[in-house]
């Protein structure tokens, strides 16, 4: 049983990560990993501590219009009742702003390969890398005045999203 309730809170921790950078709520993200976490390689774009990752991410993302993390297949193993390895298969759409005011779609195919570890009775990061599997980059597609989506109350990073409105728990509360 016990190991059931543990890939649960794994599965858990990796829902949150992808919350925690889709909403840009760095104070969030912060509390995910072990003190000595490190982001072994993300993407090729940042390499060292979880606590540098978050504050380079906190600076890359101003311009990230919105973004979506879609958790598929997760394995998971446990090599101890504190220790686990992971690998996360996920899509990923961002929006970029682009200097000359347009706007840029990439979308991506990636895979993280985790370690685990759980302290006290919670499972945070201890290590991610990236690898990427594929990516598409072209002009935005973006159209809100669309007539099927033209009152739609669209996502966005930050507490103006509708989830910290809606969502009354504790969990959903904005830490920023």
């Amino acid at each position: 049983m016990q190991l059931l309730i543990d890939k649960d809170a794994i599965r858990d921790l990796v829902l949150s990560y992808s919350r925690g950078v889709d909403r840009q709520d760095f104070a969030f993200l912060r509390t995910l990993y072990t003190e000595d976490a490190i982001e072994d390689d993300h993407g090729g774009a940042y390499t060292g501590s979880a606590e540098g990752y978050v504050d380079w991410l906190e600076t890359v993302m101003g311009r990230v219009d919105n973004s979506v993390h879609l958790v598929h297949n997760h394995l998971i193993r446990l090599e101890s009742a504190t220790t686990a390895l992971g690998e996360v298969y996920v899509s990923g759409h961002t929006r970029l702003a682009l200097e000359d005011g347009g706007r840029e779609d990439l979308t991506h195919g990636m895979r993280y390969i985790d370690h685990y570890r759980k302290t006290g009775e919670t499972w945070r990061f201890q290590r991610r890398t990236i690898v990427v599997d594929w990516l598409t980059a072209g002009p935005t597609q973006w159209a809100p005045e669309r007539p099927d989506t033209r009152d739609a109350e669209f996502g966005k990073p930050g507490p103006e999203d509708a989830s910290y409105r809606l969502l009354k728990h504790p969990y959903f509360a904005w830490r920023s």
